[in-house]
């Protein structure tokens, strides 16, 4: 039979009030006898001691003090078995067979200073003196500092409880199980209010997992603790919203491999069809069409292809200590006349001081081309390319621009396969989307970092590329 977790945390519960109500009676139930004992020997001492004090402070002696005392109390030294004059122990009382009534309990005698019994004491007549060796745990009466007594307290603790004191141990335990049940009671009313506090999230999360098993990936719950439950819950919460993202990034990057495959395969294959038919002649010029669709395809193919080795750790890096400002300086050069063309000012800023850092010269000029390329396109008429060099603890290459700008809802995508910021931009005719997605790989792969930074629309955008220094 298979248990729920609610029934196994409120069965946790439940053993653990019932060992804990257990284990606290258990003790209460033995210490509370043994402390009612040690309060009648207490008790009986300090009745003891005031009758010894009384005594001497009106004689300045405690001759005769056996007599005195059996005057005074008549009950106080009644013996539990009578005929037993010993007084050692076994529930009799000191000076047994004294007299009538209550049972002085729970002490062995009385002794003077000097140890002389004062009553019969462990089978030593009144005016002999004790042992030392049976003085252990003495209780000493005093006025005023001097010690005038010792009392000899029981230290056994095994004396007969009167039938009051018997009446109260039994309330007392009577009332050990009624707050031992009651315990009981409260635990698993507790656990019952527990167990849903805590089972609740568990089955809204099981059910938003059984939604997100059959495909419905955009399942978001509340966040109702700050707890480990809140917290799975959160990552329950960004997982999901992860996958349904990763899943829109599927459905697109499908549809746009299948648009950026079949756009150049219709242009060439229809002008094949032509050219068989004989419907148009074979020109240069439809020619270069038919090749220029054809790179088109190459460099998808080629770019998937690079993309996928970086990605596996299968590219070659040859790296070496290169001085920044000079590939800054070398793609400076080269886009320097393409971008006047363009009517936009290229500006390579003034040369800072920068270590060298380790990387492909090769490869972070691809990248740096590629970011470049990516400016010029987003970039209009009189607009401005700046690039420039930044040192502090690590060395920063930046790659900035006034152009079109990228909106804060796109920027943490930007460097994902076939994403465009802008799904209606015509100025991304041509190219794949996956400019940025390798330059990144190039980059992450050599223990760099890019990031891109913008504003918003229309404010221009900063790529930066950071490496660690080689000094």
């Amino acid at each position: 039979m298979r248990r729920s977790l609610s029934g196994k945390l409120i069965l946790s519960y439940l053993a653990v009030a019932l060992l804990t109500v257990l284990v606290v009676s258990i003790v209460i139930q033995l210490n509370s006898g043994k402390s009612l004992m040690e309060l009648v020997v207490e008790q009986q001492t300090a009745f003891l001691s005031e009758s010894v004090k009384t005594y001497y402070v009106e004689n300045s002696t405690l001759n005769g003090f056996m007599d005195y005392f059996q005057r005074t109390n008549p009950d106080a030294l009644k013996s539990a078995k009578p005929g037993n004059q010993s007084g050692t122990g076994s529930g009799s009382g000191a000076g047994a067979g004294a007299g009538q009534g209550r049972q002085m309990r729970g002490l062995y005698g009385l002794v003077d200073s000097e140890y002389k019994a004062l009553f019969p004491t462990f089978g030593y007549p009144i005016g002999q003196v004790i042992p030392e060796t049976k003085m252990q745990g003495a209780v000493p009466v005093q006025i005023d500092g001097l010690t005038i007594a010792w009392i000899i307290p029981d230290s056994t603790r095994k004396i007969e409880l009167s039938a009051e004191e018997q009446l109260f141990l039994q309330r007392t335990n009577l009332a050990i199980i009624l707050a031992a049940l009651a315990g009981i009671l409260v635990a698993v009313i507790m656990g019952i209010f527990l167990t849903k506090m805590i089972v609740k999230p568990i089955r809204r999360l099981t059910r938003a997992s059984a939604e997100l098993a059959h495909g419905n990936l955009k399942q978001q719950l509340p966040v109702t603790s700050q707890d480990e439950m809140g917290q799975l819950t959160a990552t329950f919460n960004q997982m999901s919203s992860e996958l349904a993202r990763v899943d829109d990034d599927r459905k697109r990057l499908t549809a746009d491999i299948t648009h950026d495959l079949s756009t150049p395969i219709q242009i060439i294959s229809g002008y094949m069809e032509m050219f068989e038919e004989g419907k148009v002649a074979l020109t240069p010029q439809r020619v270069d069409i038919v090749k220029t669709e054809l790179d088109h395809l190459r460099r998808l193919v080629g770019d998937l292809g690079t993309l996928t080795q970086v990605e596996a750790g299968g590219l070659d890096f040859q790296q070496q200590k290169i001085n920044p400002h000079s590939l800054l300086d070398s793609v400076y050069q080269t886009y320097q006349p393409i971008a006047a063309q363009k009517n936009v000012q290229l500006i390579l800023a003034q040369n800072v001081i920068t270590p060298d850092i380790l990387v492909d010269a090769g490869r972070l000029t691809q990248v740096l081309k590629n970011l470049i390329e990516n400016a010029l396109r987003y970039t209009g008429k009189n607009g401005m390319i700046t690039l420039s060099t930044i040192y502090d603890d690590k060395v920063h290459i930046l790659v900035e621009d006034n152009g079109s700008g990228i909106d804060a809802e796109d920027l943490p995508y930007i460097f994902n396969r076939f994403y465009r910021a802008d799904k209606a931009r015509t100025t991304n005719s041509g190219k794949m989307g996956l400019g940025l997605a390798i330059c990144e790989a190039l980059v992450t792969s050599q223990g760099g970092e890019i990031i891109a930074k913008s504003e918003g629309r229309g404010k221009g955008t900063i790529m930066e590329i950071t490496f660690p220094p080689q000094k």
